[in-house]
């Protein structure tokens, strides 16, 4: 009976192992028009840049990718040039050289991004990590930033800490966190996404799928491993240094960064204005895409008057 149990264990664990997808696989998969490839910070960064006009730098969350912001996009690019990243670790930029994934590491590399472009200046939107982000580099490079919108950015509740998706609760467990270079079978990227929309009948076969590739693409799932294991420096001390406009934009059904956090930001910067949306998760911008980039479109369209 135990040979016969173990036997069954191995069975079920083998069935769950899912191979590595060749970069240029996905490459040629998801690759868009508008997308480019750029050495910058030790990896192949990849970022779609469409539209004109005043540029926006849009960054996605922990373990997303730059289709986060497809529905935004439709609109942003009418009035603005858009800039999107698959920030390195996800998407199809994939894992870096040095296997580093602090948030020291992303803003440096925002830095030279932008440089890279010429660009003296933009407005910044981060979702979730992407919004730590986003006021760790507005903090530190306010020259830079004309307009910062933050979409339940992490930092004040410790993420990492927190029990809620299967696949971080593995990669932070010691005996654990290596079956995941090996065994992601597409249903937990599917219950991992499930626990980020309020209500997932919004969610499609197409994200999941994505999703899933994106996560099997080689190299990918290391650096997964590595994020999670990444204590960053406490940098909420910085949120009284941003000063430029801000908006937060906040999922009242955020079941990964509670809703409660939005006040610390609303309160620690100068200024800041609040929007929340009943029955919207942890990325109300997939979820209520014309609600929050309407908001996003009014802000942007009313600071850029107040520069006349």
């Amino acid at each position: 009976m135990v040979v016969a149990g173990a036997l069954l264990i191995m069975a079920a664990g083998a069935l769950m192992i899912r191979a590595d997808i060749p970069a240029e696989e996905l490459r040629a998969k998801y690759s868009h028009p508008a997308s480019k490839y750029k050495k910058l910070g030790g990896a192949n960064l990849h970022y779609r840049d469409e539209g004109q006009g005043m540029p926006i730098v849009l960054l996605h969350g922990t373990a997303a990718s730059l289709n986060t912001w497809d529905a935004w996009v439709v609109e942003l690019q009418k009035n603005h040039r858009v800039l999107r990243l698959d920030l390195p670790g996800f998407g199809l930029t994939g894992r870096n050289a040095s296997d580093t994934y602090s948030i020291d590491y992303y803003s440096r590399l925002l830095l030279h991004f932008l440089d890279s472009l010429q660009l003296e200046k933009a407005h910044i939107a981060g979702s979730s990590l992407g919004g730590q982000i986003a006021y760790d580099f507005a903090a530190d490079h306010p020259e830079r930033v004309h307009k910062l919108i933050l979409i339940a950015p992490t930092g004040v509740t410790n993420a990492n800490e927190k029990s809620i998706s299967m696949p971080f609760r593995l990669a932070q467990t010691p005996l654990l966190k290596h079956s995941l270079k090996y065994i992601t079978p597409r249903f937990i990227v599917e219950k991992s996404l499930r626990e980020v929309y309020g209500d997932d009948s919004k969610l499609t076969e197409q994200v999941i799928t994505r999703s899933h590739d994106m996560l099997l693409r080689e190299g990918s799932r290391e650096a997964f491993i590595a994020r999670m294991n990444t204590r960053d420096a406490d940098n909420l001390h910085k949120l009284a240094k941003v000063r430029v406009p801000t908006l937060i934009l906040w999922g009242e059904a955020d079941a990964w960064v509670p809703v409660t956090d939005a006040t610390h930001f609303q309160q620690s910067i100068h200024g800041a204005q609040l929007r929340t949306y009943p029955g919207a998760g942890h990325i109300p911008m997939e979820e209520q895409p014309q609600e929050t980039v309407r908001d996003a479109l009014l802000f942007l369209s009313a600071e850029v008057a107040r520069s006349k």
